[in-house]
C-alpha cells in the first residue's frame, strides 16, 4: 500500500494514459498538475482518505473517459467536465 501525498511529478509523464491509484492510504489534496496531463485517460484515485477542493484544471483533460474519486476522506466541489469533450467523462 501506497502512502502520503500523491507526487506532483507524476503529472510530467507525458505518455501517461491511465493512473490508478486507488485502494492506498493517499492523503492530502489531488494535485491540480494532473489537469496538464493531457493523454490522461483514467484516472482512479477512490478508497484513499484524499481531501480538499477537487481541481478544475481537471477539466482540461479532453481524453478523460474514467475518473473515480469514491470513498475519499472529505473532497469536496463539483467534478470537473473536460472542455473539448463535455459529457465524455463518468465519474464512478
Amino acid at each position: 500500500m501506497l502512502s502520503g501525498s500523491i507526487p506532483r511529478s507524476l503529472s510530467r509523464l507525458t505518455n501517461l494514459t491511465t493512473l490508478d491509484l486507488s485502494g492506498n492510504l493517499l492523503t492530502g489534496l489531488i494535485p491540480p498538475e494532473f489537469g496538464d496531463s493531457l493523454k490522461l485517460q483514467g484516472l482512479y484515485l477512490g478508497k484513499n482518505q484524499l481531501s480538499g477542493t477537487i481541481p478544475e484544471r481537471l477539466g482540461r483533460l479532453s481524453s478523460l473517459v474514467k475518473l473515480n474519486f469514491t470513498s475519499n476522506k472529505n473532497l469536496s466541489g463539483p467534478v470537473p467536465t473536460p472542455q473539448a469533450s463535455k459529457g465524455k467523462a463518468q465519474s464512478s
